[in-house]
């Protein structure tokens, strides 16, 4: 009853609705085309060479969130939240023709380039998101609309894996039965549909994110700003401030450990389990969503008007646990190999990974200030890509010296429960920087 109270009271504010669908279709766009290329390497190749390619699809949607850190802050400073989403919906939408023209033509390789391009949009949508939550609610619902988005954003991620996962099987099985499947250009032939429900999606994007009001904005105001000079947003501010550091640090673990299980568990399932259905692959990876909606909620049952950082080390036991029981079901018993056992254990490590993720983001906006949100969002991301990129770098470096993927989950399991034991000893001590009595920090 207290959700449905909360949940109603945000719905409220005026352009809400559209705001929160906004994000949702965001995700789906942006995991669609991704999910059409995994699913295509998956089903065409094996092994190592699987794992370097879908490492490389997941790097490139990283680059831009490193390369472009500077023109990201120096943008989302200094422009209207809501301008800067109007304009990369619309490059949203001309993106997805080129990706269905692709599809259409068969052609792989352009269609994986344009991933480097689709992420380059969503690097300059991320910060305009999130900050904006802030600025449409307030800081007195910062932690609950952060949860209500972290649960949009999941749902987005499964519904989205659902339909393009089941849509590339569909297609897919046409394919098979029509001719054999001999490369990836074949196969990308196949699913122009899926370009065409992309488009779709990118224009009911466009129609919503006009419908979004304007709240007035603190910009900077220095023309010259290159969005991180400024003490407060300068990378090597964040490093010595531990206020903003250990968050940024927690993120970036959930985020790398996230896309190391991207690019090592379909090779793995494959291998150790015997799973070779696309579909049933991206739904063990989205029982995880289901995961991340169930910490979301709880992370907004036990945060009205506070952002309880008591959760982060709980969400670091359950995350460490999670992966440690990963690695050991590659026994030969068999119901140890069932997808629904990966799915249980995936859904946990998306509970805990709401319980360290949804916290750490509140926190880190609550500590900014509102004409340096943008910036200090851009900077957090930059710290979190890197960690995913040098994530996915040890990936392929395991894959080239023929390391099996099962070695891979251990490494990522022994990473997590160290730096995740640092993160969890550093956020209980914040109750002693803020003076409070606990680690739930009010918002005020």
């Amino acid at each position: 009853m207290k959700q449905v109270i909360i949940l109603k009271a945000l719905l409220s504010y005026s352009g809400a609705k559209a705001f929160y669908i906004v994000i949702f279709l965001n995700a789906v766009i942006d995991l669609g085309h991704k999910i059409t290329l995994q699913n295509t390497v998956f089903k065409v190749h094996d092994g190592g060479y699987q794992i370097i390619l879908i490492a490389i699809i997941n790097a490139l949607i990283l680059l831009p969130y490193i390369t472009l850190v500077v023109p990201i802050g120096r943008i989302a400073n200094s422009t209207p939240k809501p301008t800067m989403m109007k304009l990369a919906a619309w490059a949203s939408l001309s993106l997805t023709f080129m990706i269905t023209l692709f599809y259409f033509l068969g052609w792989f390789w352009p269609a994986m380039a344009m991933t480097l391009l689709m992420a380059v949009q969503s690097a300059f949508y991320s910060p305009a998101k999130l900050s904006y939550l802030k600025i449409f609610f307030g800081k007195n619902r910062l932690a609950e609309s952060n949860g209500l988005a972290q649960a949009i954003v999941i749902a987005g991620i499964l519904l989205g894996t659902v339909i393009f996962s089941v849509g590339f099987e569909y297609l897919y099985q046409l394919l098979q039965s029509a001719s054999a499947v001999g490369n990836k250009n074949a196969v990308t032939s196949t699913m122009w549909p899926l370009g065409l429900g992309l488009i779709a999606l990118a224009v009911f994007q466009i129609y919503l994110v006009y419908r979004i009001p304007e709240k007035p904005e603190v910009l900077s105001q220095t023309k010259n700003d290159l969005g991180l000079q400024t003490p407060r947003l300068s990378i090597f501010y964040l490093l010595k401030d531990n206020r903003l550091f250990i968050p940024v640090l927690g993120l970036s673990l959930f985020w790398a450990v996230g896309q190391g299980m991207l690019a090592a568990f379909p090779a793995f399932a494959k291998a150790h389990a015997g799973i070779t259905n696309a579909a049933v692959i991206q739904a063990i990876l989205a029982s995880s969503a289901v995961g991340l909606a169930i910490g979301a909620f709880l992370v907004t049952r036990f945060s009205r008007d506070t952002i309880n950082l008591k959760l982060v080390p709980l969400g670091v036991i359950g995350l460490s646990a999670g992966l440690w029981t990963l690695t050991f079901l590659s026994t030969p018993i068999a119901f140890l190999n069932m997808p629904i056992v990966f799915a249980g254990v995936y859904c946990v490590m998306g509970i805990s990974s709401s319980l360290l993720v949804v916290p750490l983001n509140a926190y880190i906006q609550w500590q900014a200030a509102e004409h340096t949100l943008g910036g200090v969002i851009a900077a957090s991301n930059f710290f979190q890509n890197i960690a995913m990129l040098l994530m996915l770098g040890l990936t392929i470096a395991f894959a080239l010296a023929n390391f099996d993927s099962e070695r891979l989950l251990q490494m990522m399991a022994v990473l997590t429960t160290l730096v995740g034991s640092v993160i969890a000893f550093a956020v209980v001590k914040f109750n002693r920087i803020h003076g409070a009595d606990s680690a739930e920090l009010p918002i005020t």
